[in-house]
């Protein structure tokens, strides 16, 4: 092989590499992207339905609840300016009370599911139930589970917050045919659909914060967790 030909094929693979990686890139950028506008539609729809209600409907969400949907949008506008334009502000860890959270994506999500004949519900659970975590990706995680449980279940969608040896979980449950695919798949397969993307953006929030989603067995319907380390000590759960 001549000099000049082990050149040009080094170029030729140098090349090919190149614009792998270019392609790469740019399917991640994209996908970020799409992931930010699809966490900034669904906050922004449930506001506005929240808002179309009848200031003397009883079920309207505080006014509390719409901030946590007004910051998810904010948070996603972020994203999408990290997306485009590279590298952005850190997520912050603090200590966050799940149960008041849970309250007010539960408060909002119900207005979106009235409008389906449904209901969205709080169960009992553990009121003390810690983590540390940024507050605004830990309501991406829950509210995505609660909007795929309104979006693609049936019947009432019930949600609660419990605990384990050394973690907390977000329960969702609703009384529709279940998951029609593993959860692995969901997350991990290939990038079509809003649930599947939904998912992710569930999968990857949990999973900063060390924790995890998966599905439990249910008679009816999809009942997903959220799981996350406790912020307390084991012996302090009740």
């Amino acid at each position: 092989m001549s000099s000049l030909l082990l050149v040009g094929w080094l170029l030729a693979v140098g090349s090919s590499v190149l614009l792998l990686l270019a392609r790469r890139s740019a399917v991640r950028s994209t996908e970020r992207v799409v992931r930010a506008c699809h966490e900034l539609r669904g906050p922004l729809q449930n506001v506005m339905l929240a808002l179309g209600a009848p200031d003397d409907d009883a079920r309207r969400p505080p006014l509390r609840a719409l901030a946590v949907e007004l910051t998810r949008a904010t948070r996603a506008v972020e994203d999408l300016a990290v997306a485009t334009n590279g590298p952005g502000s850190r997520d912050e860890g603090r200590r966050v009370a799940l149960v008041p959270l849970v309250r007010d994506l539960v408060a909002v999500h119900d207005v979106a599911a009235r409008t389906r004949g449904r209901r969205v519900v709080l169960v009992a659970g553990d009121a003390e139930a810690t983590v540390v975590g940024d507050r605004d990706r830990l309501a991406q995680a829950i509210g995505n589970l609660v909007r795929n449980a309104v979006e693609h279940g049936q019947g009432t969608v019930r949600v609660g917050v419990g605990h384990g040896p050394g973690h907390v979980h977000v329960e969702v449950a609703d009384e529709g045919q279940g998951l029609r695919v593993p959860i692995d798949r969901l997350v991990h397969g290939p990038r079509r659909g809003r649930r599947g993307r939904g998912m992710r953006i569930v999968a990857d929030a949990l999973g900063a914060h060390g924790g995890r989603l998966r599905s439990a067995p249910s008679a009816a319907g999809a009942r997903m967790v959220a799981e996350l380390p406790s912020a307390r000590p084991r012996t302090a759960l009740r």
